[in-house]
């Protein structure tokens, strides 16, 4: 039988804060995100990675849109060139490729949009394929880009651990046997029902849910953790818990975006992939039903679970020190 997430598993997963501890003590995210459409999406991201004590968090985004995603300004930046306005694509591959070795862990998806230039940049950002022999790069007012060998970019680089959500889970479906690719143990998928239909080439998903994680965490040799009302962690290892905490002030825009960050926040503080998922659904449903209890169940806003987050920490970390 699966089991549910319990507050003192929760506990048990809190990083240490030594007190002599400095910014580098609790890891660097680095977290690719937003467009032209979607620019809150890196907006929340990047604040609840913050929020749940990443020690640097730098935003990886499309150079036209930095004013629009940079909500927070304890965000660093790494503005990226773009391959159409507001848009990643291969062109912004060599310079993001320079500076992704420097963080202990990896966001990739929240709201960059779905295209056909970024899939590409996506899939060979992870590795996934090689780059056609010619691309068209660059955008100007006024031109599309110059036509650039293949051999211009640098080759796919080791990440660090990898949370990949939203729109990274969109273009890996459309690639076959994408889970090939990549190297076991190493990333987090997070989709909700939908993209995981997609990532699985389904019409619907079996009504067993835990069973539809865990046989895939399995086979992608990845964590899983598919999100809903009901959400299941599942390791590739076999090992699973659930997480059911209905919550319909959480049914709103963005709070998927918030949970992918908490997970990639805890990573950079050096949590194992499968305890980082634990901890952080628990906490993003503890900070939700902390807005629920303020605010109540209609109106609330994902940037709504922000403040809450260190709450939903320091009344965690209380309840440990109770027990």
């Amino acid at each position: 039988m699966p089991e549910f997430i319990t507050r003192e598993q929760a506990q048990a997963l809190l990083p240490l804060r030594p007190a002599m501890a400095h910014k580098g003590t609790f890891g660097k995210l680095l977290v690719v995100a937003g467009s032209l459409n979607y620019p809150g999406a890196a907006a929340l991201t990047t604040a609840s990675a913050c929020r749940v004590g990443a020690g640097l968090v730098t935003l990886a985004t499309a150079r036209n849109i930095i004013s629009l995603a940079w909500q927070s300004a304890e965000v660093t930046l790494l503005p990226l060139p773009e391959a159409t306005l507001g848009s990643l694509g291969p062109v912004s591959l060599p310079e993001l490729n320079e500076h992704v070795g420097n963080y202990q862990a990896l966001l990739i998806g929240p709201g960059l949009g779905r295209n056909n230039t970024l899939d590409t940049f996506i899939n060979y950002f992870l590795g996934l394929k090689p780059l056609p022999l010619k691309m068209r790069v660059g955008f100007h007012l006024g031109s599309v880009g110059e036509w650039a060998e293949a051999e211009n970019f640098p080759e796919p680089v080791t990440l660090p651990p990898t949370v990949l959500d939203a729109d990274a889970l969109n273009a890996l479906a459309k690639s076959e046997d994408w889970f090939t690719y990549l190297p076991a143990n190493h990333f987090i998928l997070t989709p909700h029902h939908g993209e995981m239909k997609r990532l699985l080439d389904l019409d619907e998903l079996d009504s067993d849910l835990h069973d539809v994680a865990t046989t895939a965490a399995q086979r992608w040799e990845q964590v899983v953790v598919l999100k809903g009302a009901t959400t299941i962690i599942a390791a590739p290892n076999g090992e699973s818990v659930i997480h059911a905490a209905d919550n319909p002030a959480l049914a709103t825009a963005g709070t998927g975006d918030v949970l992918a960050g908490v997970i990639a926040g805890l990573v950079a503080q050096g949590l194992e992939l499968f305890a980082a998922s634990v901890l952080g659904v628990y906490l993003h449903s503890a900070a939700g039903a902390l807005v629920r209890e303020e605010l109540g169940e209609m109106g609330t806003v994902a940037s709504d679970l922000l403040p809450r987050l260190p709450l939903a920490i320091k009344n965690l970390r209380n309840a440990q020190f109770e027990n």
